[in-house]
């Protein structure tokens, strides 16, 4: 028993077994070996929550897409914000020349040269053609040597007198054209200093309207840079006013004067030719007046221009005699347009209003007028159309003059807007737009909420006046950019849409 005592080792009196941290405090080891699985685990968990989340997001966009493409286009909206709400009719037309020359000759003789090609432009005076004088020239040899030389004298004493009559009408007719022009171009001066003037007004107004919000004192108002310029710049436009207004009175004042003095001039013309012929009569012969007739269609073998503009046809032939027309000439300064009116429209258009042209392809292109003639005769549509389209209303015609023209050409296709009413810009939304319920007038606004996706909430709104598509909206809880849905039978309240914008011409 003691030998195995001996043997046995004596535990209390044994040093204590150092234990390292990590066994101690750290983590468990099982059997020596590492735990692969736990790490393992925790992936799979993190790549299923990303896949989960894949899955929901994909599935949103999917359900978003299929929710947005079947809405169509979206629901028409427009901007609350200014709009025009001028009254105005649209036409269209050719621009066409308000004189347009056909140039004549009654003597049956070979066209000798055309001086011209089509398209050349020509000025009042020019020689555009001659027509051969070789059988002239041999019928007043053989008369002048049949005649004494008092019938020569008493020839070209007609000759001359009816030259002298021509020229007298032509001279009349020239002084009265330029004297409509001076009217017109000084009318058209005198509105320009006219609107020019009203609006350093309004800039006028508006500057003292802005300085009196932050000025103490009227002098202190006046004293203000913006108001100092504004006022420096009505003041000029004033005097510019009444220099121009003064222009149109005198040009007005000399038509009168013009008349008077060309007409006076024509008939003295007049009277001395006729008192030739008069007191002459009885000596003159038979051969003076067939040389006076030869005389003068000498004369007339010389074609000249009688208005300035573009050659647009020739119908004359070198070396062929042409009796009628030889060319056209258009004046292509001052131009016209002819335009059909639709019965609807024909008691709100009168002469004077005012006409802006433009080109739909072409931005160059620009001008401004009125309206010169309005014919209330309706041109009524053949029966046979009329049965085969169905009933179509009459359309009537104006004329619509070109005052103010850029890079408008002969024959070019344009469109007209008349001003038929006052012009007036204003913060307004399509009628169309407005709905009425117990709680007064209101619209339906989208607005966003992400995603290219909006709802539809409602503002109420006061209305003003309206227009053919706009009404004026006074006040309310419309805001300016607010996207105001055109026809809003179309959604409900507090629905999901998508929008498309749109401008109303």
């Amino acid at each position: 028993m003691e030998e195995n005592q001996g043997m046995t080792p004596n535990v209390e009196n044994e040093a204590p077994k150092k234990v390292s941290w990590d066994e101690k405090y750290g983590k468990k080891k099982k059997n020596g070996k590492k735990n692969k699985a736990v790490p393992i685990i925790v992936a799979v968990v993190i790549l299923a929550v990303i896949g989960l989340g894949i899955f929901v997001v994909n599935k949103f966009k999917k359900t978003m897409n299929k929710l947005t493409e079947s809405m169509g286009d979206g629901t028409i909206v427009q901007a609350y914000e200014e709009r025009d709400m001028s009254t105005y009719i649209d036409v269209t037309g050719v621009a066409e020349s308000q004189n347009v020359e056909k140039v004549i000759t009654n003597l049956q003789y070979p066209v000798e040269e055309i001086k011209v090609s089509v398209g050349d432009h020509v000025k009042a005076g020019d020689v555009v053609c001659t027509i051969s004088t070789e059988d002239i020239d041999e019928k007043i040899e053989q008369l002048e040597a049949q005649a004494s030389d008092e019938e020569r004298v008493k020839a070209k004493e007609l000759e001359t007198a009816s030259h002298n009559l021509n020229t007298a009408a032509t001279s009349k007719s020239q002084a009265m054209e330029n004297a409509n022009k001076s009217i017109s171009e000084a009318k058209k001066d005198f509105e320009d200093a006219n609107d020019d003037y009203y609006e350093k007004l309004d800039a006028y107004n508006k500057a003292w309207e802005e300085a009196a919000q932050v000025a103490t004192s009227t002098d202190a108002i006046a004293k203000d840079p913006a108001v100092s310029a504004a006022e420096t710049a009505l003041n000029t436009a004033s005097d510019l006013w009444y220099a121009k207004q003064y222009a149109y009175f005198t040009a007005t004042e000399n038509y009168s004067d013009t008349a008077a003095t060309a007409a006076n001039s024509y008939q003295s013309v007049k009277d001395a030719t006729d008192m030739t012929q008069i007191t002459n009569s009885a000596s003159y012969s038979s051969i003076s007046y067939q040389l006076a007739d030869y005389y003068k269609m000498k004369g007339e073998t010389v074609i000249i221009a009688q208005t300035s503009g573009i050659v647009t046809s020739i119908d004359a032939v070198e070396g062929l005699a042409s009796t009628g027309v030889l060319m056209t000439i258009q004046d292509d300064a001052n131009l016209e347009m002819n335009v059909d009116i639709k019965e609807k429209d024909i008691f709100s258009i009168k002469e004077g209003m005012v006409a802006e042209f433009s080109n739909s392809s072409l931005t160059n292109v620009t001008g401004t007028g009125k309206v010169s003639d309005v014919y209330k005769f309706a041109t009524a549509n053949p029966v046979a159309q009329a049965a085969a389209q169905g009933a179509v209303d009459n359309t009537y015609k104006a004329k619509l003059v070109i005052d103010d023209a850029t890079d408008i050409l002969l024959g070019m296709k344009l469109k007209a807007r008349i001003s038929t009413g006052e012009e007036m810009k204003t913060r307004a939304v399509a009628y169309t737009a407005i709905m009425t319920d117990s709680s007064g007038d209101f619209v339906y606004v989208a607005e966003e909420v992400g995603n290219g996706m909006y709802t539809v909430t409602r503002k109420l709104v006061e209305k003003g006046m309206s227009g053919d598509y706009y009404t004026q909206i006074t006040g309310g809880e419309l805001e300016e950019g607010d996207l105001v849905i055109s026809y809003p039978n179309t959604v409900q309240m507090n629905s999901m849409i998508t929008i498309n914008e749109k401008e109303e011409d």
